[in-house]
């Protein structure tokens, strides 16, 4: 999948996919400053963690590479047969 939006900045795509992990444009859901505009944008640091957990329990892997359009292009593999690598 690929996007057209700011893309994450190369000091921050190592840790993409880590539990509870926001970069530094994310609005906090749960914070104290939410406006209208921030709970729409907010992320708990939750969608690619789990994502990466999902793919891996199946044996495959998750990545992403910034998109030389603008954005990300982020994109998983899963072997053919369970357990197969």
């Amino acid at each position: 999948m690929a996007d057209k939006g700011p893309g994450a900045p190369e000091e921050y795509r190592a840790r993409l996919f880590d539990r509870y992990y926001q970069g530094v444009d994310s609005a906090n859901p749960l914070g104290p400053n939410l406006t209208a505009s921030a709970s729409k944008k907010g992320s708990l640091g939750l969608g690619l963690y789990i994502s990466r957990e999902i793919v891996s329990a199946h044996g495959g892997t998750i990545g992403m590479e910034p998109n030389p359009g603008g954005g990300s292009i982020f994109w998983f593999t899963l072997p053919l047969h369970p357990g197969a690598e």
